[in-house]
């Protein structure tokens, strides 16, 4: 599992510093392919390079997987706005239209590229003076550890948790909007946990993406909304329940979120929002008692109970199953009141 392992998640911040300049730049109308090859020749200039007993030049790995994350951003941002102030104000090499395609975008590209490698060079060279080091050093101290420090926290999580539920309530996707912001520092503390488990070592980190996928997702937080709709006297939620009941177990919920629905529904106000808020805190101390173990990062799309037990192993499957029933008893009050409702407006 090594080399799957190196090309994947272990090269996912040159994949990321090539595919974020690519995005940035198509939707301003500039050549992406190229904005995403000078990102990644940016990104690589910026790494300390090395020689080994043989004379040959190295390159840490180290940088190319999650520890290079957040310089992999900064850098395709960068890119891909000198690239665009460059195309905007006309200074590259414009041939005539007569010229094959092909072959005025590798022209049109001179330009920026020395551009981009002289202010990437410069940069290197600037911080190559100082204590630091490197750039990404700079950037894993000034930028990146503390952000992780602040959202690796179990306040920062329940707060998270809150936001993006109670976004969800009001029928905005809150997994797109509030997790946006954290899915660099969670996919990297997945990636650090994922090298650890792999080399043997222990994992260092409770939260992660996956982490909330497996606990405050999905069945966890909406199995005792569809246990009760399937027991529901009414038949429209009865239906519906058998509808969701498989979506569910996969961790599709916009079935519930606008067939319940359960946004915009005060009835349901309380399990929507403070649920998988609870689920990531009781899955949070348990882990820390050690009690559970530290999940291995994978975060699988199978059914719950198989995603966690792929994540951290049989005890991680069980304590899903827990949360399950903890919710049915959550959720009880409020779907038996929602269907006394409904079976009044049906008679």
């Amino acid at each position: 599992m090594k080399y799957p392992n190196l090309v994947t998640n272990g090269l996912l911040s040159l994949y990321a510093s090539f595919s974020i300049s690519y995005v940035l730049a198509k939707e301003h109308k500039i050549d992406g392919f190229s904005t995403g090859i000078i990102s990644v020749m940016a990104f690589v200039l910026l790494f300390p390079f090395d020689t080994n007993a043989d004379g040959l030049d190295m390159i840490p790995l180290h940088y190319l997987g999650a520890e290079g994350m957040f310089t992999a951003i900064i850098v395709a941002v960068l890119v891909e706005r000198i690239i665009y102030f460059l195309n905007k104000h006309q200074l590259i090499i414009k041939m005539p239209d007569s010229v094959p395609e092909m072959i005025g975008k590798s022209f049109a590209a001179l330009i920026p590229s020395f551009v981009t490698i002289f202010v990437f060079l410069g940069i290197k060279i600037l911080f190559g003076a100082t204590n630091m080091g490197t750039f990404p050093n700079f950037v894993t101290l000034v930028i990146q550890t503390p952000i992780k420090s602040l959202g690796g926290s179990w306040i920062a999580m329940i707060i998270v948790m809150l936001i993006v539920n109670l976004l969800w309530f009001f029928g905005i996707h809150g997994h797109l909007v509030a997790l946006s912001v954290m899915t660099p520092i969670y996919m990297q503390m997945d990636l650090e946990n994922l090298s650890a488990f792999q080399s043997n070592t222990p994992l260092p980190n409770i939260i992660g993406g996956a982490f909330l996928t497996i606990y405050a997702s999905g069945a966890t937080v909406l199995f005792g909304l569809v246990f009760w709709m399937l027991r529901a006297r009414s038949k429209r939620y009865k239906t519906l329940g058998k509808l969701a009941l498989v979506p569910m177990l996969l961790g599709i919920g916009e079935p519930l979120a606008f067939g319940v629905p359960y946004v915009m529904n005060f009835v349901l106000f309380i399990p929507v929002v403070f649920c998988g808020a609870l689920n990531s805190l009781l899955a949070y101390v348990a882990t820390a008692v050690n009690i559970l173990p530290r999940l291995n990062g994978v975060s699988a799309p199978l059914p719950i109970g198989g995603n966690g037990f792929l994540a951290g192993g049989w005890r991680v499957m069980l304590f899903q199953i827990f949360l399950c029933a903890l919710n049915v008893l959550i959720w009880m009050p409020f779907v038996k009141k929602l269907d006394h409702m409904e079976v009044e407006e049906e008679a």
